[in-house]
């Protein structure tokens, strides 16, 4: 095991993340690969025991005498809490430090109802989801939203999409019921991130996830880190115009993009004006089924046109996989074989040599998994750990 300088691990929170990744598990491993002496290694650890973030666990292999005690993360150490929002449905959960469900619920809402009704009907789902479990065990929470994000400041910035949601700072909305870090993201973007890191974490680092739905969204996995932008807008892929789209008006304003033709919204527009009365997308799983010909030909248009717009993307981004969820995606596979006919005869051959496209397998609870990550990716960074560690010496020096 190589040896590194230990001004380059020389904190806490460095210690941890060697823990999580099992790169060092023991306090010999952690001196080994960081250079730190006993002593200095011994104080770490302390440190993070202390914080209840890990814990002495199994004991590891002995190469000779009293076997090693393994360090691992303390997955009941704390709590986060998480929510994937949707234009109608809402996937709301409680975690552990391991990102593991510990508690769930789906949730029926009208996000255009606007945050005022629907933030507070999430935080209180998050409080009866809790239980008996005290707050304190809170660390961080992480919501999804179907809207552009400015994620560094936390801001919904949508005003041609959802105007009741437009320039709303959400994280302190829901620090004052749960004081703790509040991470918001577009909702394609949390579920991008949760179908990579449950499904192809160590094997494919780059992954476009479309999302086919209410809307069309898309979410991007570069060098296995989600890419927002310079500002968080990367992604609006729902947006990008289509050829021959019957000059439909888009609700950001304009005319024929993918979201106002190929969306689960279109497809019922396009079928209602056709004379079926079909309410609901199951409506139209039942006509599929039954093998009407008018409703296969209208999916398969807007695979058609969806597969145009994001060849283009394959083109631009040369992932690895396409990922093909939500409702419609999920529910109507001539809709992913419309696409992916589409996305070989489009995309240069280079991009597509070994381009995998692929429903997604999470389904619904890709959000769920992506909010989690991206929180505890926040409160166990290196610099997240040592602020609270600093923060109790402070306490206990201020008491002292």
């Amino acid at each position: 095991m190589p040896r590194r300088p230990a001004a380059a691990l020389a904190t806490s929170g460095e210690v941890l993340r060697l823990i999580r990744s099992g790169e060092a598990v023991t306090r010999a491993d952690i001196g080994r690969v960081t250079g730190l002496s006993r002593p200095a290694v011994s104080l770490r650890v302390t440190e993070l025991l202390e914080q209840g973030l890990v814990v002495e666990d199994s004991e590891g292999p002995s190469t000779g005498g009293r076997p090693p005690t393994r360090l691992v993360l303390n997955a009941s150490g704390g709590l986060v809490l998480v929510g994937s929002l949707g234009a109608s449905r809402a996937q709301v959960a409680v975690c552990d430090l391991a990102g593991e469900v510990v508690a769930r619920a789906e949730l029926s809402v009208d996000v255009e109802e606007g945050p005022d009704v629907v933030l507070p009907l999430v935080m209180q789902t998050w409080s009866e989801l809790l239980g008996d479990r005290p707050v304190s065990l809170v660390r961080g929470v992480g919501l999804g939203v179907p809207a552009t994000v400015e994620f560094a400041a936390g801001r919904t910035e949508s005003a041609r999409i959802m105007a009741s949601w437009t320039g709303v700072a959400i994280p302190p909305i829901i620090a004052e019921r749960f004081p703790v870090p509040v991470l918001l993201d577009n909702d394609v973007n949390v579920i991008a991130i949760g179908e990579h890191r449950a499904i192809y974490a160590g094997e494919a680092d780059d992954l476009l996830f479309i999302k086919v739905s209410t809307r069309i969204g898309s979410g991007v996995i570069a060098g296995g880190e989600i890419l927002r932008g310079a500002l968080g807008a990367a992604g609006e892929i729902g947006h990008i115009p289509v050829r021959d789209g019957g000059g439909v008006l888009c609700r950001c304003g304009n005319i024929d993009c993918v979201d106002s033709v190929a969306s689960g919204t279109a497809i019922l527009r396009e079928l209602r004006a056709r004379g079926h009365e079909v309410k609901t997308m199951a409506d139209v799983v039942s006509l599929v089924r039954a093998g009407d010909a008018e409703t296969m030909t209208v999916v398969r248009n807007a695979a058609r046109m969806l597969g145009e717009v994001v060849a283009s993307a394959v083109n631009l981004l040369n992932p690895a996989v396409v990922v093909l969820g939500g409702d419609v995606a999920e529910t109507f596979q001539p809709m992913v074989s419309g696409v992916r006919e589409v996305i070989h005869r489009r995309s240069t051959a280079l991009a597509t040599r070994n381009l995998r496209i692929e429903r997604s397998r999470l389904g619904p609870g890709a959000g769920i998994v992506g909010c989690a990550h991206m929180v505890l990716d926040h409160i166990l960074s290196p610099e997240a750990v040592d602020s609270a560690v600093w923060q109790a010496v402070r306490s206990v020096r201020s008491l002292a």
